[in-house]
């Protein structure tokens, strides 16, 4: 597969919870942030790829597990907020080549060990999966386009309020090997895009990471039924990430298992206490 990923993943264990509810499986902030991680990590392989970690003040024992992975650089330094955090992100993103693949990530997201093999299949081949322009041309062609030539957003959870009001709306749904992936308006600043589309977008990017703003991300940058100037953004079906808050957890998946196959092999490497 040709996708290359440059992984900028941002971590604070000082922090349990931004909105103080309450992580799954009993899990603390450190745990949760090792699972997430580990379960990205091990997804991972067999693709092409760069992790850097990108850490607000972390302590001596988040640091220690992160060292254990060679292939891991870390930048510590004491930020102080989520937004400087994420502001440091999109600087680095934004040094990126174009044509690579910047997964702009947040630390308490659990993924699927298929994840990546099912992102790099869809990129690979997504000119044909999005493309809605054909010889013949009907109305939703002259009132859109080709969706396949413009900016692709990924976000990998399914979070289940899209499908409640007010986010219940109309979507384009596509269909590639493995799964398929609906159209969303609405996302977390967790994100795979090429660093193209983050130069493309670096005005709206820039300033959604002042507070930062979710809703002024997805307000000025995702297109919901005209796209001009704007990009596509698609979550799969079934989600391949979900974030670890209960309550928005991504469904039908087992995450429970994931996560506990996740600490064994982490104890059978000596990495998880």
């Amino acid at each position: 597969m040709s996708v290359k990923y440059n992984i900028l993943l941002r971590a604070c264990d000082k922090v349990e919870s931004v909105h103080k509810v309450k992580r799954p499986f009993n899990l603390n902030k450190l745990q949760t942030i090792k699972v997430s991680f580990y379960s990205m990590y091990q997804s991972l392989q067999g693709s092409q790829y760069k992790i850097t970690i990108i850490g607000d003040d972390l302590s001596s024992k988040m640091l220690d597990f992160f060292r254990t992975f060679d292939d891991v650089i870390i930048d510590n330094e004491d930020l102080g907020s989520a937004a400087k955090s994420l502001q440091k992100q999109i600087d680095i993103a934004l040094n990126i080549p174009d044509d690579e693949w910047v997964y702009m990530c947040e630390d308490d997201y659990l993924h699927t060990p298929y994840a990546f093999h099912y992102l790099s299949e869809f990129i690979d081949n997504k000119q044909y999966y999005i493309q809605t322009s054909g010889r013949k041309k009907n109305y939703m062609n002259r009132l859109i386009g080709d969706l396949s030539k413009i900016p692709l957003i990924i976000h990998p959870p399914d979070y289940p309020d899209r499908y409640m009001p007010p986010w219940k709306r109309l979507s384009f749904i596509f269909l590639s090997k493995y799964c398929h992936w609906r159209q969303i308006s609405n996302t977390t600043h967790t994100l795979l895009l090429q660093s193209s589309s983050i130069k493309k977008f670096e005005k709206h990017i820039k300033a959604s990471s002042i507070l930062p703003s979710d809703s002024k991300l997805s307000e000025k940058v995702f297109g919901r039924i005209f796209f001009k100037n704007k990009a596509l953004c698609v979550s799969p079906i079934k989600g391949l990430s979900t974030h670890m808050t209960e309550g928005v957890m991504t469904p039908f998946v087992d995450w429970d298992l994931a996560c506990k196959q996740c600490i064994s092999d982490m104890k059978k490497e000596g990495i998880w206490l």
